[in-house]
Protein backbone atom coordinates (compact mmCIF):
# COMPACT_ATOMS: atom_id res chain seq x y z
CA UNK A 1 0.00 0.00 0.00
CA UNK A 2 1.15 3.53 -0.65
CA UNK A 3 0.09 6.98 0.49
CA UNK A 4 -2.16 8.80 -2.00
CA UNK A 5 -0.11 10.38 -4.76
CA UNK A 6 3.03 8.45 -3.90
CA UNK A 7 4.61 5.99 -6.32
CA UNK A 8 4.34 2.28 -5.60
CA UNK A 9 7.14 -0.22 -6.16
CA UNK A 10 6.34 -3.89 -6.83
CA UNK A 11 9.15 -6.39 -7.37
CA UNK A 12 8.22 -8.89 -10.09
CA UNK A 13 11.12 -11.13 -9.06
CA UNK A 14 14.60 -10.99 -7.58
CA UNK A 15 17.52 -11.58 -9.89
CA UNK A 16 20.14 -14.29 -9.48
CA UNK A 17 23.73 -15.15 -10.34
CA UNK A 18 25.14 -18.66 -10.80
CA UNK A 19 28.92 -18.90 -10.46
CA UNK A 20 31.51 -21.56 -11.09
CA UNK A 21 34.56 -20.22 -9.31
CA UNK A 22 34.96 -16.61 -10.47
CA UNK A 23 33.02 -17.21 -13.69
CA UNK A 24 29.35 -16.26 -13.96
CA UNK A 25 27.67 -19.07 -15.88
CA UNK A 26 24.05 -17.90 -15.64
CA UNK A 27 22.38 -14.66 -14.59
CA UNK A 28 19.12 -12.80 -14.76
CA UNK A 29 18.28 -9.40 -13.34
CA UNK A 30 15.67 -8.36 -10.87
CA UNK A 31 12.52 -7.03 -12.54
CA UNK A 32 10.51 -4.29 -10.85
CA UNK A 33 7.32 -2.37 -11.62
CA UNK A 34 6.91 1.24 -10.53
CA UNK A 35 3.53 2.93 -10.74
CA UNK A 36 3.58 6.71 -10.45
CA UNK A 37 1.40 9.52 -11.70
CA UNK A 38 -0.76 7.07 -13.67
CA UNK A 39 2.27 5.69 -15.52
CA UNK A 40 3.67 2.15 -15.39
CA UNK A 41 7.43 1.70 -15.58
CA UNK A 42 9.27 -1.63 -15.72
CA UNK A 43 12.86 -1.47 -14.51
CA UNK A 44 15.00 -4.12 -16.23
CA UNK A 45 13.41 -7.05 -18.03
CA UNK A 46 15.61 -10.05 -17.23
CA UNK A 47 17.45 -12.39 -19.58
CA UNK A 48 16.14 -13.49 -23.01
CA UNK A 49 15.09 -16.93 -21.71
CA UNK A 50 12.84 -15.24 -19.09
CA UNK A 51 10.11 -14.26 -21.58
CA UNK A 52 7.55 -16.96 -20.66
CA UNK A 53 8.22 -16.49 -16.95
CA UNK A 54 7.86 -12.70 -17.27
CA UNK A 55 4.57 -12.93 -19.20
CA UNK A 56 3.17 -15.23 -16.49
CA UNK A 57 4.42 -13.08 -13.60
CA UNK A 58 2.95 -9.92 -15.10
CA UNK A 59 -0.39 -11.66 -15.74
CA UNK A 60 -0.48 -12.78 -12.08
CA UNK A 61 0.10 -9.13 -11.07
CA UNK A 62 -2.65 -7.88 -13.37
CA UNK A 63 -0.22 -6.04 -15.67
CA UNK A 64 -0.52 -6.27 -19.46
CA UNK A 65 2.73 -5.64 -21.35
CA UNK A 66 0.92 -3.20 -23.65
CA UNK A 67 -0.08 -1.07 -20.62
CA UNK A 68 3.55 -0.31 -19.70
CA UNK A 69 4.61 3.25 -20.53
CA UNK A 70 8.37 3.04 -19.91
CA UNK A 71 11.04 0.37 -19.74
CA UNK A 72 14.11 1.64 -17.90
CA UNK A 73 17.25 -0.42 -18.32
CA UNK A 74 19.78 0.18 -15.57
CA UNK A 75 22.32 -0.78 -18.26
CA UNK A 76 22.16 -2.71 -21.50
CA UNK A 77 23.80 -6.02 -20.59
CA UNK A 78 21.65 -8.84 -21.97
CA UNK A 79 20.69 -10.22 -18.54
CA UNK A 80 18.95 -6.87 -17.82
CA UNK A 81 17.35 -6.09 -21.19
CA UNK A 82 16.66 -9.53 -22.63
CA UNK A 83 12.86 -9.16 -22.72
CA UNK A 84 12.58 -5.50 -23.74
CA UNK A 85 10.75 -6.47 -26.95
CA UNK A 86 7.83 -7.76 -24.86
CA UNK A 87 6.85 -4.12 -24.16
CA UNK A 88 6.11 -2.97 -27.70
CA UNK A 89 4.26 0.22 -26.73
CA UNK A 90 6.70 1.34 -24.01
CA UNK A 91 9.42 3.95 -24.46
CA UNK A 92 12.87 2.52 -23.73
CA UNK A 93 14.96 4.64 -21.36
CA UNK A 94 18.71 4.16 -20.86
CA UNK A 95 21.88 6.20 -20.37
CA UNK A 96 23.34 7.54 -23.60
CA UNK A 97 26.71 5.88 -22.85
CA UNK A 98 24.98 2.49 -23.16
CA UNK A 99 24.24 3.26 -26.85
CA UNK A 100 20.51 2.51 -26.62
CA UNK A 101 18.56 1.79 -29.80
CA UNK A 102 17.29 4.57 -32.04
CA UNK A 103 14.06 6.04 -30.65
CA UNK A 104 15.05 5.49 -27.00
CA UNK A 105 14.99 8.21 -24.39
CA UNK A 106 18.70 8.80 -23.76
CA UNK A 107 19.63 10.02 -20.30
CA UNK A 108 22.81 11.97 -19.60
CA UNK A 109 22.46 13.40 -16.06
CA UNK A 110 19.80 13.04 -13.40
CA UNK A 111 16.29 13.04 -14.85
CA UNK A 112 12.78 12.63 -13.49
CA UNK A 113 10.68 10.53 -15.88
CA UNK A 114 7.48 10.85 -13.85
CA UNK A 115 6.83 12.58 -10.54
CA UNK A 116 8.68 10.81 -7.73
CA UNK A 117 10.75 8.62 -10.07
CA UNK A 118 14.28 9.89 -10.73
CA UNK A 119 16.98 8.31 -12.87
CA UNK A 120 20.42 8.75 -11.32
CA UNK A 121 23.69 7.91 -13.07
CA UNK A 122 25.57 5.35 -10.93
CA UNK A 123 28.51 4.37 -13.16
CA UNK A 124 31.19 1.84 -12.36
CA UNK A 125 29.79 -1.53 -13.41
CA UNK A 126 29.34 0.03 -16.85
CA UNK A 127 29.99 3.60 -17.93
CA UNK A 128 26.26 4.23 -18.36
CA UNK A 129 24.78 2.44 -15.37
CA UNK A 130 21.66 4.09 -13.94
CA UNK A 131 19.73 3.64 -10.72
CA UNK A 132 16.05 4.47 -10.30
CA UNK A 133 15.33 6.44 -7.12
CA UNK A 134 11.65 6.23 -6.12
CA UNK A 135 10.05 8.41 -3.43
CA UNK A 136 7.49 5.80 -2.31
CA UNK A 137 6.44 5.32 1.33
CA UNK A 138 10.16 4.75 1.81
CA UNK A 139 13.02 5.74 -0.47
CA UNK A 140 13.61 2.83 -2.83
CA UNK A 141 16.71 2.56 -5.05
CA UNK A 142 16.40 0.08 -7.93
CA UNK A 143 20.04 -0.12 -8.86
CA UNK A 144 20.83 -2.93 -11.27
CA UNK A 145 24.47 -3.91 -11.05
CA UNK A 146 25.56 -0.74 -9.29
CA UNK A 147 24.77 -3.03 -6.33
CA UNK A 148 24.44 -6.58 -7.67
CA UNK A 149 23.85 -8.27 -4.28
CA UNK A 150 23.29 -7.41 -0.63
CA UNK A 151 26.72 -8.90 0.09
CA UNK A 152 28.33 -6.37 -2.27
CA UNK A 153 26.66 -3.55 -0.37
CA UNK A 154 27.36 -4.79 3.15
CA UNK A 155 31.01 -5.62 2.43
CA UNK A 156 31.52 -2.51 0.28
CA UNK A 157 32.63 -4.66 -2.64
CA UNK A 158 32.16 -3.15 -6.09
CA UNK A 159 30.67 -5.38 -8.78
CA UNK A 160 33.17 -8.05 -9.81
CA UNK A 161 32.70 -6.94 -13.41
CA UNK A 162 33.37 -3.20 -13.58
CA UNK A 163 34.85 -0.52 -15.79
CA UNK A 164 36.06 1.59 -12.86
CA UNK A 165 36.35 0.22 -9.33
CA UNK A 166 36.57 3.62 -7.58
CA UNK A 167 33.62 4.98 -9.52
CA UNK A 168 31.63 1.84 -8.65
CA UNK A 169 32.34 2.33 -4.94
CA UNK A 170 31.34 6.00 -5.16
CA UNK A 171 28.06 5.02 -6.82
CA UNK A 172 27.37 2.52 -4.04
CA UNK A 173 27.89 5.34 -1.51
CA UNK A 174 25.47 7.61 -3.39
CA UNK A 175 22.82 4.88 -3.32
CA UNK A 176 23.43 3.97 0.34
CA UNK A 177 23.28 7.58 1.51
CA UNK A 178 19.89 8.14 -0.15
CA UNK A 179 17.98 4.85 0.02
CA UNK A 180 15.95 3.23 2.78
CA UNK A 181 15.52 0.10 0.66
CA UNK A 182 17.67 -1.27 -2.16
CA UNK A 183 16.51 -3.55 -4.96
CA UNK A 184 19.81 -4.99 -6.22
CA UNK A 185 20.43 -6.37 -9.67
CA UNK A 186 20.79 -10.02 -8.67
CA UNK A 187 19.41 -10.48 -5.16
CA UNK A 188 16.35 -9.88 -2.99
CA UNK A 189 15.41 -6.36 -1.82
CA UNK A 190 16.91 -5.29 1.49
CA UNK A 191 16.64 -2.41 3.94
CA UNK A 192 19.53 -0.03 4.43
CA UNK A 193 20.64 0.34 8.04
CA UNK A 194 19.61 3.73 9.46
CA UNK A 195 22.03 6.49 8.49
CA UNK A 196 23.84 8.28 11.27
Amino acid sequence: MSAPGRPTVRPVWSGYLVREGDAIVDASSSVTIVEADGQLTVVDTGAPNDRTRLVGALKNMGVRPDSVNYVVNTHLHLDHCGCNELFEKARLVAHELESPPVGSIRIRGRAEIVQGVELVPTPGHSAGSLSVFVEADVRVAICGDAIPTRDNFEKRLPPFVNVDRKLALKSMEVIGSWADMVIPGHDAPFNVVAKE
